[in-house]
C-alpha cells in the first residue's frame, strides 16, 4: 500500500541524490559554490543564496555584468528564499523571507531588496506581526505569498492593494506574472490570480518502492514550468541516478498535460530552475553551484 509522504520529504530524498554530481560538461557553470541555492532571475539580474563561512547565509546578486557579489543586506540564519521580477519602472526587485524564530519557522515577514537603489526594507503591506508570511514572488509591484495562522493560504496583493487570499490549501513555493500565480503544495497548481481556473500540474507522492516529487515552479508569459524528478528506491540503491527533467505546460491552453524539456541533466544535480530573458528555463542550482543550461530547453510545442 503506497505511503503518502509531504513535499518537503520527497524533496529531501531527491536531495541525497542532487548532492552526488557536478553539473553536466555541455552547461557552463556561472558560480562554482556548493552552498549555492535558490536561485531566481528576471532580465539580466540573477539572485541566489550562499552559506558563509560562519554557517550564516548571504543573499547574492548578479548583473548584466555577469559578476557575483553579496548584497548589502543583513545576513541570515536560514537560506534566502529571493524571487527576482519587473518593477513599473523596468528595474528588478528581489523579494524574501525573513524570520524571527527559523527553528519553529515562525515570525517570518517579507522584505524587499531594490536592485537599483541597493536597499532593503521590509513589505508591511504583506507582513502581518501576527502571522507569518513566507515564499513570495514578486511581478510589478504585485507579490504571491503564502501565509499561516488563522486564515492560512495562499494570497496575492495587487500594487496598491490589500493581499486577497486566493486558495486554502498550503503551498511551499509561489511564482507570479502578469495573469498567473503557481505554487507548490501536494501539487503544482497554476491559476489566474484571482484563484479561478486551477489546474493541478506535477505532483508529489511517495510509495514503498518509488517516488515522485515536482517542484521549483517558475512562469514565463506563455507558460509554466517545473522539475519533475524522482524514481525507483531499489534501482537508485544499484547506483541509477534519480529521473529529473524539466516539464512545462501552455498558459494559452486548459490542458494539464505536460510537455518536458530534450536536456538531459547530469544525474539529477538540479534542485531550483529559473527562466532567462528569452522565457525559458536557463539557470539551475545545485551541487556544483549555479550553472546556465547550455543548449537551451526546447519543447514539442
Amino acid at each position: 500500500m503506497a505511503i503518502r509522504t509531504t513535499a518537503t520529504t520527497l524533496l529531501v530524498a531527491l536531495s541525497a541524490g542532487l548532492l552526488a554530481s557536478p553539473p553536466a560538461h555541455a552547461d557552463s557553470v556561472i558560480a562554482a559554490d556548493p552552498t549555492a541555492q535558490n536561485v531566481s532571475a528576471f532580465g539580466t539580474t540573477r539572485a541566489w543564496s550562499r552559506r558563509a563561512s560562519d554557517g550564516t547565509y548571504r543573499l547574492v546578486v548578479m548583473g548584466a555584468s555577469r559578476v557575483a557579489a553579496d548584497a548589502p543586506v543583513r545576513r541570515s540564519s536560514i537560506p534566502f528564499d529571493p524571487d527576482v521580477g519587473p518593477t513599473m519602472r523596468g528595474t528588478q526587485y528581489i523579494v524574501f523571507t525573513r524570520c524571527s524564530s527559523p527553528a519553529t519557522g515562525r515570525g517570518c515577514d517579507i522584505y524587499g531588496y531594490d536592485v537599483s537603489r541597493r536597499t532593503e526594507r521590509m513589505l508591511t503591506a504583506v507582513s502581518d506581526p501576527s502571522r507569518s508570511e513566507r515564499a513570495p514572488s514578486y511581478f510589478k509591484g504585485a507579490i504571491a505569498f503564502v501565509r499561516n495562522g488563522s486564515r492560512h493560504g495562499l494570497y496575492v496583493a495587487a500594487a496598491g492593494h490589500r493581499p486577497r487570499r486566493i486558495a486554502t490549501s498550503s503551498s511551499h513555493e509561489t511564482d507570479l506574472s502578469a495573469t498567473h500565480v503557481i505554487s507548490r503544495g501536494e501539487y503544482i497548481i497554476v491559476r489566474g490570480r484571482d484563484g479561478s481556473h486551477a489546474r493541478e500540474l506535477g505532483q508529489n507522492y511517495g510509495g514503498e518502492e518509488a517516488f515522485s516529487a515536482a517542484y521549483s515552479p517558475v512562469l514565463s508569459r506563455d507558460r509554466a514550468f517545473w522539475i519533475d524528478g524522482g524514481g525507483e528506491y531499489g534501482m537508485h540503491d544499484q547506483g541509477e541516478p534519480w529521473m529529473v527533467r524539466v516539464g512545462a505546460v501552455s498558459m494559452h491552453s486548459d490542458s494539464s498535460r505536460a510537455e518536458y524539456g530534450d536536456h538531459e541533466f547530469p544525474k539529477t544535480d538540479m534542485a531550483t530552475i529559473a527562466l532567462g530573458p528569452s522565457g525559458m528555463p536557463e539557470l539551475y542550482s545545485g551541487a556544483g553551484g549555479v550553472a546556465r543550461i547550455n543548449p537551451l530547453l526546447t519543447f514539442a510545442s
